[in-house]
């Protein structure tokens, strides 16, 4: 067992939510029928049927509703993230700027206001929503500039704030956000399949909920600006901003029981979990005994990582010391944050195991209470692009702990640097999947073995 083993387990995770997989249960075509969930809606009864993909995973569902349906569809819409559209598919394509919004993610935000604001009653709008489109379809507030805003999402980016914390704020400075593209689409009927990436699988906070109601006030907005420390900051016409929605309810966000959202049916269609279980089912199959934590990992990564490895190491401890010769896959799911303090390279899943790393090299207990087993850990982004990096995450196995503590380099300086992705680059332990077209936040993979419990070599 080592760290392959532990990406074999990871990418059959990232399996169960690719939209090739998931999407057939969102939607089927048959003659002048569509399914859409468990609804038949005969095509005759609508009037135009317009697409609007918009996330990471936008171009990867959008193809797989073309392939379905595509005969049938008036007008589609992609947005999704640099580099993530595709060459296969021949509806219209937009790229923008993730996780910072950028010129192309204006012009994003502009389009997708005039093809909502075309439709008409009996048209029928299918959204397919996947996270990053935060970011990939925006709009500015009056007066301020793209260079305030993208200042102001890199505040927020390096703050320590929780997405659910993060996308409150963003709901509250834009007119697409938060439930309000469901006020620009009259009275047509719109679908929204649903590709979760953040804790809870709250529909309100994956990608803003441009079509689902707001749970989150202006009130809130500015406790949390007032949390992470955040005033001082702003550049001015944000703060200005904030002023003049604090002053103003008509700046608030639509909420649950406004009439806007009546014609509106969300359809939730993969999620963490999803790939939790498929990670299992991998593990169990090549012998694996899967551990599924049910509490999803948030808070500073560096802190939760010690503190995962540890549960785990214990629960190992046990089994040991009754007798047991088990062989553990601990699997976990979420995502944690990072504060920037750092001008490193990297992102929050190199910097969950680089911490094990410095921990087990900085603490000689902890490096022999892992090393006592086999073992493999890994955390992963299953979109493939771990902060603005092109690795998906890192992994660390005996062999690695041993020769790093052996020859090095000391990881405590890229931690602190906040450098994981260079750190890792150089031991060539790397996780890198290319996009993979699909976001339910990160997997966390801890596999322990007995080495009494591993057949010796013939």
């Amino acid at each position: 067992m080592n760290g392959a083993t532990a990406i074999s387990v990871f990418k059959a995770g990232v399996h169960a939510v690719l939209p090739s997989v998931f999407m057939e249960m969102f939607i089927e075509g048959k003659e002048d029928e569509i399914r859409i969930g468990d609804k038949w809606i005969n095509r005759s009864s609508i009037g135009r049927l317009v697409v609007l993909a918009m996330g990471k995973a936008a171009a990867a569902m959008a193809l797989e509703l073309k392939n379905r349906i595509g005969n049938q569809v008036d007008e589609a819409l992609v947005i999704t993230k640099d580099e993530h559209a595709l060459a296969t598919l021949s509806w219209p394509q937009r790229e923008a700027g993730h996780p910072v919004p950028n010129e192309a993610s204006i012009a994003a935000g502009t389009a997708v206001k005039n093809l909502l604001a075309s439709l008409k009653k009996k048209d029928l709008l299918i959204v397919l929503l996947s996270g990053g489109a935060s970011s990939l379809v925006a709009d500015l507030p009056e007066e301020c500039s793209l260079e305030e805003m993208q200042s102001f999402y890199k505040l927020l980016l390096a703050s320590g704030a929780t997405i659910n914390e993060m996308n409150a704020i963003r709901k509250h400075y834009s007119s697409i956000k938060g439930g309000q593209l469901a006020r620009l689409a009259g009275e047509a009927q719109i679908e929204v399949g649903v590709l979760s990436d953040v804790p809870g699988d709250e529909l309100s906070v994956i990608a803003s909920g441009p079509f689902y109601p707001d749970n989150s006030t202006i009130s809130e907005v500015d406790q949390i600006i007032h949390r992470y420390q955040l005033l001082n900051q702003l550049p001015s016409s944000i703060l200005t901003h904030l002023k003049r929605i604090k002053a103003d309810l008509r700046y608030e966000t639509p909420k649950p029981g406004d009439p806007v959202f009546e014609n509106i049916t969300h359809h939730l269609l993969a999620t963490n979990q999803t790939a939790l279980q498929s990670a299992a089912k991998a593990a169990l199959e090549i012998g694996l005994e899967p551990i599924i934590f049910q509490a999803l990992i948030e808070g500073e990564a560096r802190e939760q990582a010690v503190l995962l490895l540890g549960h785990c190491l214990h629960e190992m401890e046990s089994r040991t010391v009754k007798g047991l010769q088990p062989t553990l896959c601990f699997i976990a799911g979420g995502e944690t944050t990072v504060t920037l303090t750092g001008k490193g390279k990297g992102g929050r899943n190199q910097e969950f195991v680089l911490a094990i790393l410095a921990a087990c090299l900085k603490d000689p207990e902890l490096y022999e209470r892992l090393n006592a087993f086999q073992f493999a850990i890994l955390s992963g982004g299953t979109d493939g692009t771990d902060g603005p990096t092109d690795a998906a995450g890192a992994v660390l196995d005996n062999t690695i702990l041993q020769n790093v503590k052996i020859y090095g380099p000391d990881p405590e300086p890229a931690l602190t640097s906040q450098d994981a992705y260079t750190y890792f680059s150089a031991i060539d332990a790397l996780i890198k999947t290319g996009p993979t077209q699909t976001n339910v936040m990160d997997i966390i993979i801890i596999l322990l073995q007995n080495k009494e419990a591993i057949p010796p070599e013939e």
